[in-house]
Formats: C-alpha cells, structure tokens, sequence
C-alpha cells in the first residue's frame, strides 16, 4: 500500500502544482507503475474547475465562470500541457529544418506559432466549454480525464525522440498491463462518474487512440519519435477532440 500511495502522490507532483511535501521513490519503475494514476490526476483537476464553476455560476455568468474555471485548471497544472502545446508548434512549424526542431522544442523563449496556437487552444476550449456545460458541466471533468489517458497510450506506442528528457520516463517504459489498467480506470470514471453512458465513451476513448496514432506517426516524421513536450500536445488536443464530439453530441 505505501509504495501505491507513493506512485499516485509521484503523479500529483509531476503533473500539478499541488503541493506534496514528501520525498518520494522516484525511479524509473514507479513512474512506470504511476502511469496508470494519469485519469486520476485528470479527475483531479477537472473536479477542481467543476467545482469552481459550479460555484462562480451561481452569481456570475456562464462564460464568466468557464474563464475563471478554466484560469484555475491552468494554475493547477502550471500550464504544464499548454507550454508543450506552443514548444511543439514552435518547432514543427518554425521551417528550420528537422536538425534543429528539437532545439527549438527545447528553448524556452515563445515564438510566434506557440502563442498563436496557445490562443486558438484557450479560445476553442473557452468557446466549446460555453456551449457545452449549461446542458453537461462534467464535460469540464471527462475532457481531462481522457487527455491523461492519451498520454499514457502514446507513451506506449512511441519512442524517444532524444537520449534524455522528463518524456523517457515514459516512454518505452509503459507495459501492456499499465495500459491495460489505465484504460479501464478512465471508462470507470467516465461512466460512473462522469455519468457517460458505454456507447459514448467507447467513442470519446477511440477517437483519442485514434488522434494519438495519428499523431505518434506525425512525430515520427518530424523528429523520429516523441519528447515530454508532445505529450502536453497530445492531451490539449485530446482534450478539444473530446469537447467538440461531446458538443456534437449535445445538439
């Protein structure tokens, strides 16, 4: 049980800003074994924004409330998925050739296609989130759940782009049976939880294995596997997939 409760408090600590004061084991086995807590800190910090929304909605307007909600999931996560979101468009897109894409990757300094592309990512969110809660506000907690959950199945199917890097913690280091184990963790919490019926979830999971293949492949091309940074990528967009099926569901 203690190295259990070590593994998901190693998760809280890599992907949020919510503070552990513990020294925990933190070998390349227990990120291996925490992989499948990943939904789990998407629970956490969708139910932070839900929470939140459902109490600025009671005296604040709904797009009022979808931006403070949204601000806070930001806050939570230090914006950890968002800035991977920007380096990738700054290096894929800078046309620098492939030699320096994963430098570029790497610099810390924003360019002009991580901002435009940051943006457009809050502005979608921001916009689908608007229609969406007043008739589903759990969306806000099944959107992150299933972007965590792509992480771990990306991992699973990639490779390393770079020798070293917080993404070789993961990747090539998820086994069949922490993917297993991660898959039926989030259909728990979106059907239980969540309140999706099977059928809707079946779909929402699929069409992020789906997004996560496709872009694996993408990445292959471009620098030959994938970086920490991609999977910041791959759960915003994993995330938006799953609101704009979500909103065609609603209408």
């Amino acid at each position: 049980m203690g190295e259990f409760v070590n593994d998901f408090l190693l998760m809280v600590q890599f992907l949020t800003r919510i503070p552990v004061n513990k020294n925990l084991h933190c070998e390349k086995e227990n990120f291996r074994k925490a992989s499948i807590f990943m939904p789990v800190i998407g629970l956490i910090v969708g139910g932070i924004q839900w929470i939140l929304y459902k109490l600025a909605v009671l005296v604040l307007p709904v797009n009022v409330s979808v931006a403070i909600a949204m601000l806070l999931g930001i806050m939570v996560t230090g914006a950890l998925h968002i800035d991977g979101l920007g380096d990738m468009c700054d290096g894929f897109f800078a046309f620098k050739g492939n030699d320096r894409i994963i430098e570029i990757i790497k610099d810390s300094r924003i360019g002009s296609y991580a901002c435009v592309t940051i943006v457009m990512d809050l502005l979608l969110k921001y916009s689908l989130l608007c229609f969406i809660v007043p008739r589903f506000s759990l969306a806000m907690i099944a959107a992150p759940v299933i972007g965590r959950f792509s992480i771990v199945f990306i991992a699973f199917i990639g490779k390393t782009a770079k020798s070293t890097g917080s993404g070789n913690l993961f990747i090539g280091n998820i086994g069949k049976l922490q993917l297993f184990i991660t898959v039926c963790i989030t259909a728990l919490l979106l059907i239980f939880i969540v309140g999706l019926n099977p059928e809707y979830t079946a779909a929402l999971l699929l069409a992020s294995l789906i997004l996560a293949s496709v872009f694996n492949l993408y990445c292959n091309r471009k620098i030959g596997g994938l970086t920490g940074d991609l999977f910041g990528a791959d759960n915003e967009m994993a995330e938006i997939i799953t609101m704009l099926i979500i909103s065609v569901i609603i209408r």
